[in-house]
């Protein structure tokens, strides 16, 4: 296989690129004792070593240093190893390997992010963080089916929240004030019934006070 480019990317690892337009990062001395040199053939079965020795065993080692610290979803991983350099052949092995271990479980991740979301956002604010994290909308719908936390009161206390995190006072707020606050809850992706629910007399101060 010719090799295309051998490019520096930090003062240890150096990003290859071949011929049939796949790529793979080593670390320089790994370049360096694989004889990788730009516009040079590489032969088919160091290639393999490479993928199989190498990179397969480094870009699972990843995935579990990245599910350490926090709980990831399938498509976070996919997108770090990606930025990382790792080829999509290893980054599918990475992420199947960790599956099999039951470490990565989007249904498991939107179940947790809604609990700890309870009480603090909107149902459609956390639908659409979710959609952000690469979650699938059947298996966000599945969670949000089962999510106790995902309730009136906790509707209610996200609402309020918001509410005293911009000064909202129920007694002194103007009217151009409380229609504001209305405006940007609905943008938060609570509905009208329920920021009605919550703050009482709201509607009425936001259509009656001068």
């Amino acid at each position: 296989m010719l090799v295309r480019e051998v490019k520096r990317i930090t003062d240890r690892k150096e990003k290859i690129l071949l011929e049939d337009g796949s790529s793979f990062v080593l670390y320089i001395s790994e370049v360096r004792r694989f004889g990788i040199r730009p516009q040079e053939d590489l032969p088919q079965e160091s290639v393999r070593e490479i993928y199989d020795e190498i990179l397969k065993k480094r870009s699972r080692l990843r995935c579990m240093n990245l599910l350490k610290t926090q709980d990831r979803t399938v498509s976070q991983l996919r997108g770090r190893l990606r930025l990382d350099g790792y080829p999509e052949e290893t980054v599918a092995q990475a992420l199947e390997y960790v599956a099999s271990w039951h470490y990565t479980d989007d249904l498991r991740y939107a179940q947790n992010y809604i609990r700890q979301m309870a009480g603090r956002k909107s149902r459609k604010q956390i639908e659409y963080d979710l959609l952000g994290k690469g979650v699938e909308r059947e298996t966000i719908r599945a969670a949000l089916l089962e999510a106790e936390d995902l309730n009136e009161d906790s509707q209610a206390q996200a609402i309020l929240s918001h509410a005293r995190r911009r000064g909202y006072d129920p007694e002194r707020s103007s009217r151009d004030e409380c229609i504001k606050l209305i405006r940007y809850l609905l943008t938060k992706g609570f509905g009208m019934d329920e920021i009605r629910a919550a703050m009482p007399g709201i509607m009425d101060r936001a259509h009656n006070l001068d």
